[in-house]
């Protein structure tokens, strides 16, 4: 007897990803159920929900052949490595990769201007972006970049937002230009409203904020320091300010930021970075805008040793960290305990994003969703 068909939905949706894949070659309907936009979306909601289903992404440099690596890690009762195949153009024009995102499951790899790319690492979906054609400054030299990306739910639209930082001899210094990709169109457009703030050492950190916003530690015009936030749908950008009562930026004990995702929250990460124990205090906010007091700090980590740098929260419980001789470790913050596991950086430092699998496309345009 077979089943009613939205029971075999119900069912599959709550399936991971690899066996989803496999499924797809059972018979027609099945491969057009798991191919359906609202399937996805259902699919992928459903595993946002699970407890311990969020996986890290690690990218390296290779100690033997000193190529770029890209390895996923799981927590399934013991820290799981497993590397990433990846295009060999990367390592040919991707001198240095950063993750970003992720949304809806997608991460964006960035190298340097105009050297972009999308990927699914679920179902090892993967897309170099198309080179920019928006005619750049006259007389100004593109120094850097940066990037942010999100999805607009009114289009139904993937977005890549490329922040151009341009030498310009015209204007004596620097300025910014940006340009917004749109996986509808396959193609780049100028935006042009200003940036509004100023990007802090070159997105160290930034985040994908509930899918539709993305931000940046930044520092406005009066050299406040606040989070530039970007509206994927609105293309519009705000500031919101950091709380007022924490401890100054810089100073005597070189007090430094990270922000984050934890939950559904952004959080701020407010530490010392030349103590040998390190205290990281955690401020969440929910809702971005122009209310400084709208921050609650809900938790301090440490005093930890031998660390350095955050790198994220994973699974709710676990902090992500860089060590002082260049490892990645997690503290878990239930039984206070830190693990060591094995994997250093080398060159540049490790760069690390926490994602949960999805089997959004993004080589596919999306309707009806």
């Amino acid at each position: 007897m077979s089943l009613p068909e939205d029971v075999i939905l119900e069912i599959l949706s709550r399936l991971p990803i690899t066996s989803l894949v496999r499924f797809k070659s059972v018979c027609k309907s099945w491969n057009g159920m798991i191919n359906n936009p609202m399937f996805i979306s259902k699919h992928h909601k459903t595993v946002s929900l699970k407890e311990g289903s969020e996986i890290v992404l690690i990218s390296r440099r290779d100690n033997v052949t000193n190529e770029r690596v890209i390895s996923s890690l799981r927590n399934d009762g013991y820290y799981t490595f497993v590397d990433q195949h990846l295009p060999t153009f990367l390592n040919d024009m991707f001198g240095h990769v950063r993750l970003i995102g992720p949304c809806n499951g997608i991460v964006c790899l960035y190298g340097f201007p105009d050297n972009i790319a999308l990927w699914n690492p679920s179902i090892r979906d993967f897309k170099k972006l198309p080179s920019s054609l928006v005619q750049r400054p006259p007389n100004a030299k593109v120094r850097g970049g940066d990037v942010g990306v999100g999805f607009d739910s009114k289009t139904l639209d993937f977005k890549v937002m490329q922040i151009l930082f341009c030498a310009s001899k015209d204007c004596g210094g620097l300025i910014y230009q940006v340009e917004i990709y749109s996986s509808r169109t396959n193609s780049w457009r100028k935006y042009e409203s200003i940036v509004p703030a100023n990007i802090m050492y070159h997105n160290l950190w930034s985040m994908v904020y509930k899918n539709e916003t993305f931000c940046w530690w930044a520092q406005d015009s009066s050299n406040v320091e606040v989070i530039l936030s970007f509206d994927m749908s609105k293309e519009t950008f705000q500031k919101t300010p950091l709380p007022s009562n924490i401890e100054v930026l810089g100073g005597q004990h070189r007090t430094t930021r990270a922000i984050m995702p934890l939950k559904e929250s952004l959080a701020l990460i407010v530490y010392r970075p030349q103590e040998f124990d390190k205290i990281y205090d955690v401020w969440i906010v929910d809702e971005l805008g122009e209310d400084g007091d709208s921050w609650n700090k809900v938790t301090s980590i440490g005093p930890l040793s031998k660390v350095e740098r955050p790198l994220g929260f994973w699974n709710n419980d676990e902090f992500i960290l860089e060590s002082s001789n260049g490892e990645l470790v997690v503290y878990n913050c239930d039984n206070k305990k830190i693990k060591n596991l094995g994997v250093y950086g080398k060159r540049s430092r490790l760069e690390v994003l926490v994602y949960k699998e999805s089997l959004f496309s993004v080589n596919k345009v999306y309707a009806n969703m």
